[in-house]
């Protein structure tokens, strides 16, 4: 069985490229198939080889990747009992083996999605316009495909570890860890004084100068002339 992934955007590509691309259901970037080793196939990888990468997947990479990224219709996810119920498969790695060695076909599982929808891969890829025997991505890689793919499916999400199991693999009692003294509280700064204002000092209002003395003028230092006596008139006898 192979897996096929899309790396690049089929943008400028001529009408063949676009068709092949719906035809295996790669409508989209980091989308994946799966298909068999059949020289059916093999024309159809070669028209769109500058656009995809692919080659053998193995049990566990695949069974992987059911779990993580397999999915029904309306984006739901699937787990060993509805394997169990619609496949002759008991589990999901049994389902995978079967996939593996062509006994069923992922697309017959009910109402599955017949793609995968991987991430990124983690680092990014080398060069997706050149091929893989070029120091790049694109083409036929062999088992290098199993590299890829678990690249892409993401972190992997790692369940904390309980205290109880812990003890029981070590032996080693935890040293119970001492709380942390609590900061003393901060004193509360005194209250500023409200300032006093001074009184402003009133200026004395500025004394006008006195006025200057002038020279008295010549009328004004003049004697006055003493006006005569009118002279008494003789009376006659």
């Amino acid at each position: 069985m192979r897996a096929v992934i899309r790396l690049r955007s089929d943008i400028n590509a001529n009408i063949e490229v676009k068709d092949t691309l719906k035809h295996l259901r790669l409508n989209k970037i980091n989308h994946c198939v799966l298909i068999p080793e059949e020289k059916t196939y093999d024309g159809m990888l070669h028209k769109v080889k500058d656009y995809v990468t692919w080659g053998e997947i193995k049990t566990e990479v695949l069974t992987n990747m059911i779990i993580k990224r397999g999915r029904l219709t309306g984006n739901r996810t699937y787990d060993n009992k509805y394997v169990k119920e619609n496949t002759k498969s008991n589990s999901m790695i049994k389902y995978a083996e079967a996939i593996i060695a062509g006994k069923e076909k992922y697309s017959d599982l009910k109402d599955v999605q017949p793609l995968f929808r991987l991430h990124p891969p983690i680092k990014g890829h080398k060069a997706i316009k050149k091929g893989f025997n070029q120091g790049g991505d694109l083409g036929y890689r062999k088992e290098d495909i199993n590299n890829l793919i678990l690249k892409m499916l993401g972190p992997v999400s790692k369940a904390p570890v309980k205290k109880e199991t812990a003890l029981k693999k070590t032996g080693v009692k935890p040293v119970a860890k001492k709380a942390a003294p609590k900061p003393a509280a901060k004193k509360a700064a005194p209250a500023k004084k409200a300032e006093t204002k001074k009184p402003v000092e009133k200026k004395a209002p500025a004394k006008k100068p006195a006025p200057k003395k002038t020279a008295p003028s010549e009328k004004e230092t003049a004697k006055p002339v003493p006006k005569k006596a009118p002279a008494k008139k003789e009376v006659k006898e």
